[in-house]
């Protein structure tokens, strides 16, 4: 038992009903507090059922409070679930799965539906409930592109069975790694 686990009390993990996300950080380790506190999170909004599971935790447990839940500006009740492990481990990427269980190079962005598989930890030093993100299910992608309707007959994404989440990420990137660049020419004949 590790000096961390002596103040933890795992419970068993639980898949949430589908929930609505309003931020995520899942394509790559956010690190903006520095590298030792790295993680992969994701923000939702709470739904009944979601809140009612985490109640029936409080209760189980005694826990006096419920680590990463917020009220939102709107009155909406919110909740941040991270992983630090997966980050200490290498990843590159949080592994995400489609809606039939496959994996995806897509991680969802705000608006998209998502069912999150958590493991809930008992927090003993201050008797508090931290609840862990172990995995996640994009159920529907409503946060880019909200403004197209679908089209018939268009270009749709393929599976890439050969695809694994662990896949470096830079192949993607130009020489100064950015992933947006786009190549121009010297062409001073540019209309703009």
């Amino acid at each position: 038992m590790t000096e961390r686990t002596k103040h933890m009390a795992k419970i068993s993990k639980f898949i949430t009903p589908n929930v609505n996300v309003t931020f995520s950080h899942l394509h790559r380790p956010d690190d903006k507090f520095g590298t030792d506190s790295a993680n992969f999170n994701i923000s939702v909004t709470l739904t009944p059922e979601l809140e009612n599971e985490i109640k029936a935790l409080v209760k189980t447990t005694g826990v006096k409070k419920v680590n990463g839940i917020w009220e939102d500006d709107n009155g909406n009740k919110q909740a941040k679930f991270k992983n630090r492990i997966m980050v200490k481990n290498g990843e590159k990427a949080f592994p995400c799965v489609d809606s039939r269980n496959q994996p995806t190079r897509s991680v969802p962005m705000s608006g998209d539906v998502v069912r999150l598989l958590l493991a809930p930890c008992v927090i003993q030093r201050d008797n508090s409930l931290s609840i862990y993100l172990d995995g996640v299910q994009i159920i529907e992608k409503n946060g880019s592109n909200t403004a197209f309707d679908v089209v018939d007959g268009g270009f749709t994404d393929s599976t890439d069975d050969s695809y694994t989440p662990n896949d470096d990420p830079s192949e993607f990137l130009d020489e100064e790694g950015d992933d947006h660049a786009v190549a121009l020419s010297d062409d001073d004949d540019l209309p703009f």
